[in-house]
Formats: structure tokens, C-alpha cells, sequence
């Protein structure tokens, strides 16, 4: 028998601590390498990208811990927003327990350009470079350039009251490589906060020289009359110029279809089936392209494009069976993203661009009829841009949202989805936001937390919501509210619970909206039916004087359709969100 050491127990607690150890080793020694390197880095008078920005008190949102022995950094694209000080959050905590006053029909109006204060906040741009400079002078040039653009923002007498914005450099970097290598750059944003930064019609269409399409995206979420009016208030306000290389497209979309307009009740069943193209949309975007090319006169087929449109069209949609279909892309050679000539390539760039959780990656799915890239509620789930071919003539470029310095009211920003909901330290205010918008207590049929009283807090909403969905903190069992408090805004954020904001004048004018002609060019793309053929058959019926609004839902139907209301809060959650989301016009009052 060999003669050895004899093993001594070693129980599972000890194994757990030696891990640690172990862990905690390599953490050391993988910090003490970056140091060293960014040491080296600095003889080389290149600036370390760790705490950067120290005094702005920048605070890092979803930061991720360093792995073992990477080169990588995984924070280099993580969200940062300024740290937010105990007397704002307590002075908000203390606001939600105030009683809610619905807020009127006309306050439901939205007008961005007052809180992007003109071109006066603006946003970081590239600062003026060559190809003959190195990557630490560029790096430099970069920094102090952001350095010196934050600290004109600080000296303001307002700085204290500018929303969260983006103070991440890198993440800016990437949209300005995007604003470089696009010959048309696309903004997408959501049709229910269309808040556009108003600076940005000023830096494309007059500085940069290129054309600017802004799609209203997610209008499966809103009703069609708000979406026109949007429309009319975005071209009515930028397109005051008359070089038509200088106007702005405004354009609809939606990656799922609905065979007709919102009404009310239980929607229990929910889109299936594999990934379709949005044909519709699709070709209203490739019009626009067709446009712009004729106006540069650039030599870009896009008859792959048009050929690809035309096929999906073609296809049935088959909710059980998968129809594979083979895409013969030639490969294109990279060309490098330091170019300013528009359409030089043999390809046709559109970089699309937007806030977080607009939709920019849904949209390039939509666009391909697949999915090429991953999409995530969660703002800042794409890291930097990247780029995908549709069909040799076409390359989309998909870059991460960004939060432009504005001053939004920062409840409206975490609805937008500019803000991840699990990081925030107060949900209740912008509960309270939602709640003077929205009847909440009839829309979830609440009862109140404490019997007899009929005023309604935010804290009361989640209190109830809390109790009726069961969300008890572990040892006492009381009602676990801030939990309520984020089952509610992700609701909000997923179209669920739906507050759809209205350009000024919306409400003057309502009636004009609602039996406006070019609502059919909206249904096309939301692929409603009923409303086209209705629209069809009162145009043959009906002379023009007498034709009477279509986007109005049947006061029947909705009246059926509410009594199901109780049933529905009482079931599942799945049940609770249908409800919600087929609820939209009685939600916005548009039936009045």
C-alpha cells in the first residue's frame, strides 16, 4: 500500500470559502493588470477609461461584474445617468402619497420641443477629425470634446433640472460612427411619446446633409387618428424649408398586425406564428428610398429589395406550419465606416437610430421577415451597432438607443422605457403619472386598501394591485408595493396598459382626425380590414359632404364588450393584460 499524506475532511463550508478565495484572487490580479496596462496607456497620454467623469457623479445602471481574466470590459457600453440625491427621491416618495387629480383632456396634449429647449441643449457630436490621426489623439480629442460639453451643460442654472440624458461616451461614439457610414439615417420612435430631439432635424438635414425619415413605430399600440395627427405636427413643424433634399419623411409601422381597430374587452388570444415581414411597411420605407435616391440621383438599384416585398407578399400566412425560405445574398465587401460621400457605395446604408425600447431592433427583424438580432425590453440591451444586409443592394445599420439631454419629466422617461424599471429607487411617482392620465381603479378594478375611503393615492393603486394579485413580502405578509409598483410600469411598458400622448390641437380638432381620408394608409399598415371596407362602402354610399368618421368603434360592441371587464380583472394576468390592451379607446376617451 503506497505510503502517503493522509486526507483530512474537508466539509462543504470550508470547499465554499476556498472558492471565494479563489475568485477573489483572480479578481485582484485581473485589476492590477488593467491598472498596469492603463498605467502604460498614459505614457502614451491615453486617458483611462475607469471613472472618467468623477465629478458629475455618474452613476452606472446594470453594471456587470469584470470577468476572470478577460481583456473584454463588459461595462464599456453600460447605461450612466447622474446619481439621483436622497432629498430628490424622498421629496417624490412624498408626493405619491398625495391624493391624484385626473388631469384634463387638453393636459393629455404633448409638445417635446419646449423640453429639448430648441438647439440649446443639443447633444455631443463628433468633434472634427482626420484619418491621419492616431487612435490616442483621436481618443483624447473625443474625451475632451464630451469633457468640455457636459461641463457647458453644468454651468447652466438649470442643470439640476435636465432629465436622465446619456453620459456614457462610448455609447455615443457608436451613434456617431452610425450617423457617418449612413447615406439615410432612419429615427424610430414610439408612437404613444413621440418625443423627437429637436436639434436633430437641425444636425442631419443642415449640417450632415442627409436625409431623415422618422418612423412612428409600435402604432399596433395606438389609435390611428393620434398617429395622423402626429404626423402632420412633425412635417407641418420641420419641413418649413424648400429644398425638398431638406424634408423630413414620416413614416408608420408595426411588427404585428390586428384585423381591426381597438375596442373593448377580453382579448384572450395572442399573435402566433413564426416572424412575418411588414410588407406594408416595408414598401412605404422602400418608396421613400426610391425617392431620396432620385433626388441625389445616385445609381443604387433596388429592385432586390422591391423582389423580396413582392415575394412575402405573395406568401400565405400559416400560423402552424414554418415556410423556410431561401434568401441568395451575394456577399458584399466591408468598406470602412470613415466616409462622408453619400451613396458611393454600391449599396444603399440606413442606420436607424432612436431612444431606448423604441423598437430599432424589432423593426430591422420586421424588416428582414426573421429574426437577425435579439431584442430585450430592458433599455440598453444592445451594446454597439451593428450590420446586416437585407439584400445585396441594402444594408441596414442597427445602433443602441440613446437618451438625449432634455427635460422630460423623468416619470414620462421611465414609461418611454429610457430607464430600466428593476434599477429604480421610486416606481410611485411615475404610478402617479400614469394614474392622472389613465383611471387606473376602473381599469383594474380596484378596491381600496382601506375600507370607507374614497380618495386615491399612488401608494393606495399599488397597495390594492398588490392585495389583488397576491405580492406579500415574506416575513409580515403585508402588501409588498413596490413590487406592485413594477408589475404595473412593465404592463404600461409592454402595451398592456396603453397611454397614448396627443400633439397640441389633437383635441380641437378631433372630429377632422377621426374621419380624415388618409386613415386607410394607416390600416394598411396596422392590416386592419373591417375599417377599409367599411371606409370603401361609405364611399360609394356616402357623397363627400355626408361621409361620416370610420376610426370610431362601434358603441355596441363596447358596451358587450365592458361588461367583461370584472370577469377579466378577476382571472389570470394573462386575462388582466388582454383586457387592458384592447381597452385603448376608453382609456383615451376617444369614443366621447
Amino acid at each position: 500500500m503506497p505510503q502517503g499524506r493522509r486526507k483530512l475532511p474537508f466539509s462543504g463550508k470550508q470547499k465554499k470559502q476556498q472558492i471565494q478565495e479563489k475568485r477573489k484572487r483572480k479578481q485582484q490580479n485581473a485589476a492590477s493588470e488593467s491598472e498596469n496596462k492603463y498605467e502604460r496607456a498614459e505614457g502614451n497620454n491615453v486617458r483611462p477609461p475607469k471613472e472618467r467623469l468623477p465629478e458629475f457623479n455618474v452613476q452606472s445602471i446594470n453594471q456587470q461584474p469584470l470577468h476572470r481574466g478577460g481583456r473584454s470590459n463588459p461595462n464599456q457600453y453600460v447605461l450612466q445617468f447622474r446619481r439621483e440625491t436622497e432629498e430628490e427621491i424622498k421629496k417624490r416618495k412624498e408626493d405619491a402619497r398625495k391624493q391624484i387629480i385626473p388631469v384634463s383632456e387638453e393636459e393629455l396634449e404633448f409638445d417635446p420641443a419646449p423640453y429639448f429647449c430648441g438647439n440649446e441643449l443639443g447633444f455631443p457630436i463628433r468633434p472634427k477629425w482626420s484619418p491621419d490621426m492616431t487612435r490616442e489623439q483621436l481618443d483624447n480629442r473625443e474625451y475632451g470634446y464630451f469633457k468640455e460639453y457636459l461641463l457647458t451643460l453644468k454651468k447652466r442654472s438649470d442643470w439640476d433640472e435636465l432629465s436622465y440624458f446619456e453620459l456614457n461616451l462610448e455609447t455615443w461614439r457608436q451613434m456617431w460612427r452610425v450617423m457617418e457610414m449612413s447615406d439615410i439615417i432612419v429615427w424610430i420612435a414610439d408612437a404613444r411619446y413621440p418625443a423627437v430631439p429637436t436639434f436633430l432635424f437641425t444636425y442631419v438635414l443642415k449640417t450632415l446633409k442627409k436625409s431623415l425619415i422618422i418612423i412612428l413605430n409600435k402604432m399596433d399600440l395606438v389609435p390611428s387618428a393620434i398617429g395622423l395627427a402626429w404626423k402632420h405636427k412633425i412635417t407641418q413643424t420641420y419641413n418649413l424649408d424648400d429644398d425638398d433634399k431638406a424634408k423630413v419623411h414620416v413614416l408608420f409601422f408595426t411588427s404585428f398586425k390586428n384585423s381591426s381597430e381597438f375596442k373593448e374587452g377580453v382579448q384572450k388570444k395572442k399573435p402566433r406564428g413564426k416572424l412575418k415581414m411588414a410588407a406594408e411597411a416595408a414598401e412605404c420605407l422602400l418608396k421613400e428610398c426610391k425617392s431620396i435616391i432620385e433626388k441625389y440621383q445616385a445609381k443604387i438599384d433596388l429592385q432586390s429589395w422591391e423582389n423580396k416585398i413582392s415575394e412575402e407578399k405573395e406568401l400565405e400566412y400559416d400560423n402552424d406550419e414554418d415556410v423556410e425560405i431561401e434568401e441568395k445574398i451575394t456577399a458584399v465587401p466591408e468598406t470602412s465606416y470613415e466616409h462622408f460621400d453619400l451613396f458611393q457605395n454600391s449599396y444603399l446604408t440606413i442606420g436607424l437610430l432612436g431612444q431606448p425600447n423604441a423598437g430599432k431592433s424589432s423593426v430591422l427583424n420586421a424588416l428582414m421577415g426573421k429574426k437577425v438580432v435579439s431584442v430585450s425590453g430592458t433599455p440598453g440591451h444592445t451594446k454597439h451597432f451593428q450590420t446586416i444586409f437585407l439584400t445585396p443592394s441594402v444594408r441596414l445599420c442597427d445602433c443602441p438607443g440613446l437618451v438625449f439631454p432634455s427635460k422630460l419629466p423623468k416619470p414620462l422617461q421611465v414609461l418611454m422605457g429610457c430607464y430600466p424599471i428593476a434599477q429604480l429607487r421610486e416606481p410611485y411617482s411615475t404610478i402617479m403619472f400614469l394614474a392622472e392620465r389613465l383611471n387606473l381603479v376602473k381599469l383594474l378594478n380596484l378596491q381600496h386598501p382601506e375600507p370607507g375611503e374614497n380618495e386615491w393615492s399612488a401608494i393606495d393603486i399599488c397597495d390594492s394591485w398588490a392585495i389583488k394579485r397576491g405580492f406579500l413580502t415574506a416575513r409580515a405578509g403585508r402588501p409588498d408595493t413596490y413590487r406592485a409598483a413594477n408589475h404595473l410600469l412593465r404592463m404600461t411598458l409592454s402595451g398592456k396598459i396603453c397611454l397614448a400622448l396627443r400633439p397640441l390641437g389633437f383635441t380641437e380638432n378631433k372630429k377632422y382626425w377621426l374621419s380624415s381620408a388618409e386613415l386607410k394608409n394607416i390600416w394598411k399598415v396596422k392590416g386592419i380590414v373591417d375599417e377599409l371596407d367599411t371606409y370603401e362602402h361609405n364611399c360609394i354610399e356616402l357623397s363627400d359632404d355626408e361621409q361620416k368618421p370610420t376610426a370610431q368603434t362601434d358603441t355596441s360592441e363596447n358596451e358587450d364588450d365592458g361588461s367583461n371587464e370584472d370577469e377579466s380583472c378577476d382571472s389570470d394576468s394573462s386575462e388582466v393584460c388582454g383586457t387592458i390592451a384592447s381597452n385603448k379607446f376608453s382609456v383615451l376617451d376617444m369614443s366621447n
